[in-house]
């Protein structure tokens, strides 16, 4: 008789929360000159969507692939990255050759904003440099960040044979001489990554390594809480409007942070406010678990399990939604209706998503009859 095969794991609501409020904040920054953007967290902080779906990449990725690595080896887990990032590297073409078709068929001009008209002016080689990804524009560059620290994945897995504190200390490494060089990749057209893998991965492989516990995550004493505290409202008052500019201290720091920021290479300050965030993110939900259930937060879990076709969808729409208000205003009506509709197109697809990985129709199959043969005569 054949073992029962073991429980599946559990998903943590936390990280699909998160991850889909995330994916909710991506898409409202995208639209230019939409309201939501004036909600996200990024006008309230020094880091912002972009932070939180790094690290949650991380994490996911470790419970998605690390036992994979565990159970079955080194080879068997480097195909899994290897498919994995094939797939990303053929959404991250798809996205892209949508999104230029759609520019082209309803809004030629937009190409500017999305900066992708150097793709129009010299397609064939635009197109070769796209492939090599050596062409990454502006609003097409996370997908190919999680891409090449994905591909990163099976050198941590081996380093980490050695001590897992090896891991943390390259990567942490890494980001330190993209602090002190400013080295980043080409991006084309003179320009370059607007999140530089170098030091983005730290981000990614944090999250990893918290997964895998090969580091402990800080535990939330009243000293540091108060300290992440104080972080966060530095944060709001160097980031939100209506507070620096109502106070001369605060718009001096505002101006000394913007003077420092640097996005791209994740500087200190960016990393210290996400870590702050986090911390204090953590202690909520642990206090607060059942909040995680409430009917407000339940549209942000499903999101969060669907990511990938989510985050294509979102992007995908937040062009659409930019184009449609250039063409056809800025107004409340046509703000709300952009707004309702994309956050409606994200749902749909978290829903369509699931069920087809759910496969009913196997289980159908499965449960039908089958009629026996007619006896041969």
């Amino acid at each position: 008789m054949n073992a029962p095969s073991p429980a599946k794991r559990p998903r943590d609501a936390r990280l699909d929360f998160f991850r889909g409020l995330s994916l909710v904040a991506i898409f409202f920054a995208h639209i230019p000159g939409g309201w939501g953007r004036e909600f996200i967290w990024a006008r309230f902080g020094l880091s912002d969507a972009a932070h939180v779906f790094v690290f949650i990449s991380g994490f996911a990725a470790a419970l998605a692939f690390g036992g994979t690595f565990a159970k079955l080896g080194f080879a068997a887990g480097t195909a899994r990255i290897a498919w994995r990032v094939a797939q990303l590297y053929a959404c991250h073409l798809a996205l892209f050759f949508l999104t230029a078709f759609l520019v082209a068929t309803f809004h030629p001009e937009y190409a500017v904003y999305l900066g992708i008209d150097g793709f129009f002016a010299d397609p064939v080689f635009r197109i070769a440099e796209l492939f090599a990804l050596r062409y990454v524009p502006t609003f097409f560059d996370i997908l190919p960040l999680y891409m090449l620290v994905l591909a990163c994945v099976p050198l941590a897995v081996a380093l980490a044979r050695v001590h897992p504190k090896a891991v943390v200390v390259l990567s942490a490494g890494a980001w330190l001489f993209v602090q002190a060089t400013g080295f980043n990749l080409p991006a084309g057209e003179g320009r370059v990554w607007g999140f530089n893998p170098l030091a983005w991965q730290m981000l990614f492989f944090a999250g990893f390594a918290f997964a895998r516990d090969w580091i402990a995550p800080p535990v939330a004493t009243r000293a540091l809480l108060g300290v992440c505290f104080v972080v966060l409202v530095l944060g709001a008052a160097a980031e939100a409007p209506f507070v620096w500019s109502a106070n001369p201290a605060f718009e001096a720091l505002h101006a000394w942070v913007y003077a420092h920021a640097d996005k791209p290479n994740l500087d200190a300050r960016q990393l210290a406010h996400f870590a702050a965030l986090a911390v204090v993110a953590l202690w909520f939900v642990r206090a607060r678990p059942e909040w995680l259930a409430a009917p407000l937060a339940r549209p942000f879990v499903r999101l969060g399990r669907q990511a990938l076709p989510v985050f294509l969808t979102g992007m995908a729409l937040s062009h659409v939604a930019g184009m449609t208000m250039e063409t056809m205003g800025r107004g409340p009506a046509m703000q709300i209706l952009v707004h309702a509709a994309g956050l409606a197109g994200l749902l749909g697809v978290a829903a369509i998503a699931r069920f087809v990985k759910n496969a009913p129709w196997k289980t159908v199959a499965m449960a039908a009859p089958v009629s026996a043969p007619n006896a041969a005569r």
